[in-house]
């Protein structure tokens, strides 16, 4: 480090106290001397003197951005050495973890395994978290690493003092900011959860906390910067792959078999919601894709891992392992035998998937499934292929697991990230793709991010034609999960079902179709009925851009409607009977003991008996009046009898089956 040219901020005396001057000097002493030098990369050593900055400007709270694989665990041991260099009293440090496994990775065993053992064995090093042998003696060591979950236990730990009558006395204590003196918060954006982000917020403001993660935006609407409000050093994952510290990588999207238009529910904090996903758990054909897909990469020499479907008790993953055992593969003797595909989930024991880790790097398995626990402090020396068969809304799961495999392979083979990317309707807010993970507009299907040799690019460009001459490839992918959220910003917030719009000097009221179902009663028969000459407006529903509508515009309308007085059931109209279709769908909920048949499914029975126009007929029914004499409405949308009879029977069939 001796040779690097960049400076440091002189340190402002009076703008910070004595301890954090103390790491600062240490830390300039550190660089002045070199220490590590040798094993340090570049855009590491730049950290470290940006680090150096940070602390020189009397900043306490801040982060570093930087891919999954580019060294995060090397950099906080180092600076943790460096904190500490040649002082005569060495701060307490606290490194935070998200994971059991991340805790003894960070740890590390040997001075060959990467973490404090590899890099810097002379530091005291504990553990505290539920399955710490040790129990106290871990905050003993001079760093602690402890996990996300075990914040709480350290924030309010009971201690019981035996007062001088032989009394004892309990109290809770925060054993955070009594015994540390620094923070790093690995994966930092796992520090924005609920219970983890109030306990960080309430840590002494003397307290040094640097956070170090490849994904700030937890969710479109929190980042680490809300809590760790200076960024220290940027390096985007594009640019690492270009300097050569990630694997060179191709991105590949191939469209699923299903040409249906998929609609996926959006949960509280913007990913797709599980349950929503359920139904390509057993999807025979897109499964068969994922494993046909695997097999032949396998065959080729790849080491694939595969991200699966959450939900239903975790039968994804093991399905797909299972299935993927069934296939044969030529190994390198020209032998035939059969693929070797677990699976690890978070089921699966901490011991049991290090076994499986350790088996996947010796080549004694061939394909890992998994949900979730590889997303996060899990890299391998061999595996270069991720198949995302769960579409997602998350950018920072897309990046993790997309880091999975970027690790530099020691043959220097590039990875290949292959997205199965399913029909997505236009209501449903879009998944991430391939350009939205690499900050790209656009990527082109199949082409190299990075160097290779010749020879590994043509081998990858003949396993990617042959996937292309069985699935359809999307060759060019655009960033249509960031152009969404860019347009979630502009747009007016929905608030209880409406949207407060000012257009000429007046406000206007914007309802969501939700809202207008329960007040007015209508349903997507009758919106479609009544929407053409009614103005929309986009508006934000939480992650999601929908639809709304003018409310007075909608009331109008229902007012211009034929009156069907108070009967919803047996009106006649032209010699033909009707029925209210909210009056229907009771009547089957009571012919059929607890249906399970949700609103969209009555709605598409319905839709399917419809042949002649005559069978819906849209009216309205009195519902109330204001104290200044406007009359209120509510829509009814009603079927022909002798339909609805053909309805009720055909539920009653799908519901025996």
């Amino acid at each position: 480090m001796k040779n690097t040219t960049s400076a440091i901020v002189p340190y402002p005396d009076n703008e910070a106290d004595l301890r954090s001057e103390r790491f600062f000097r240490n830390l300039e002493r550190y660089i002045a001397d070199g220490q590590k030098g040798g094993i340090l990369y570049e855009y590491q050593k730049k950290i470290v003197h940006d680090t150096a900055r940070f602390l020189g400007a009397g900043v306490k709270r801040g982060y570093i951005e930087a891919p999954t694989g580019t060294g995060k665990t090397v950099l906080f041991v180092t600076l943790a050495e460096a904190f500490s260099y040649q002082d005569e009293s060495p701060p307490k440090i606290l490194v935070v973890t998200p994971t059991k496994d991340l805790v003894r990775q960070t740890q590390g065993g040997t001075k060959g395994d990467k973490g404090f053992a590899g890099f810097a064995p002379e530091l005291s090093v504990g553990t505290f978290y539920s399955d710490t042998p040790s129990g106290l003696k871990g905050l003993e060591a001079q760093v602690t690493i402890t996990t996300y979950a075990s914040l709480a236990k350290l924030a309010a730990m009971p201690i019981t003092v035996v007062r001088p009558d032989g009394t004892r006395k309990t109290r809770l204590v925060n054993k955070i900011n009594e015994q540390f003196d620094i923070i790093f918060l690995d994966e930092g954006h796992k520090a924005l959860g609920i219970g983890s982000r109030r306990i960080i917020e309430d840590i002494t403001e003397n307290k040094l906390i640097i956070g170090f993660t490849a994904t700030p935006e937890y969710t479109a609407s929190r980042s680490l910067a809300m809590l760790l409000p200076h960024l220290i050093h940027r390096l985007d994952l594009k640019e690492a792959i270009m300097l050569g510290m990630l694997s060179p990588v191709i991105p590949v999207t191939l469209a699923a078999p299903s040409t249906d238009a998929q609609k996926f529910s959006i949960g509280a904090l913007g990913e797709y919601e599980n349950k929503s996903l359920k139904e390509l758990i057993y999807n025979n054909a897109r499964n068969h894709m994922i494993i046909d897909i695997a097999t032949r990469l396998i065959q080729a020499g790849n080491t694939p891992i595969i991200a699966c479907i959450p939900g239903d008790e975790m039968t994804h993953p093991h399905q797909i392992a299972e299935q993927l055992s069934e296939q044969i593969t030529t190994d390198a003797d020209g032998e035939e035998r059969l693929i070797r595909a677990v699976a690890v989930t978070s089921a699966v024991p901490a011991t049991m998937r290090q076994k499986y880790y350790a088996q996947l790097e010796k080549g004694e398995l061939d394909a890992l499934t998994y949900i979730d626990v590889l997303t996060e402090g899990w890299d391998s020396q061999r595996a270069n292929v991720i198949i995302n068969a769960r579409p997602t809304r998350s950018l920072v799961a897309a990046r993790q697991r997309m880091g999975r495999i970027l690790r530099n392979k020691p043959d220097g083979r590039p990875a290949i990230a292959l997205d199965i990317a399913d029909h997505i309707s236009s209501s449903t807010a879009p998944q991430v793709s391939m350009a939205d993970i690499f900050t790209l507009d656009s990527v082109t299907n199949g082409q190299l991010i990075g160097n290779t040799t010749s020879t590994h690019e043509q081998a990858m460009a003949a396993t990617i034609d042959s996937l292309a001459t069985t699935y359809q490839p999307i060759k060019k992918v655009k960033n249509l999960y960031t152009q969404y959220a860019a347009l979630l910003e502009t747009l007016p917030q929905l608030t209880r079902g409406q949207a407060q719009i000012k257009q000429d000097g007046k406000i206007r009221t914007f309802a969501s179709a939700y809202r207008l179902t329960k007040r007015f009663n209508i349903d997507s028969f009758m919106l479609e009925h009544l929407r053409s000459d009614v103005e929309t407006r986009q508006v934000r529903s939480g992650y999601e851009a929908i639809d709304a509508y003018d409310e007075d515009q909608i009331h109008e309308k229902i007012a211009g409607l034929p009156d069907s007085g108070r009967r919803g059931h047996g009106l006649t109209v032209n010699d033909k009977k009707y029925v209210n279709l909210h009056d229907l769908a009771g009547i089957i909920e009571r012919k059929y003991s607890q249906p399970d048949l949700p609103k969209s499914e009555f709605e598409a029975v319905v839709r399917r008996a419809i042949t002649a126009d005559d069978d819906l007929i849209f009216t309205k029914r009195f519902r109330a009046r204001t104290h200044r004499g406007v009359t209120l409405y509510t829509a009814q949308t009603m079927i022909e009898m002798h339909k609805a009879e053909m309805i009720v029977a055909q539920i009653g069939n799908m519901l025996s089956d």
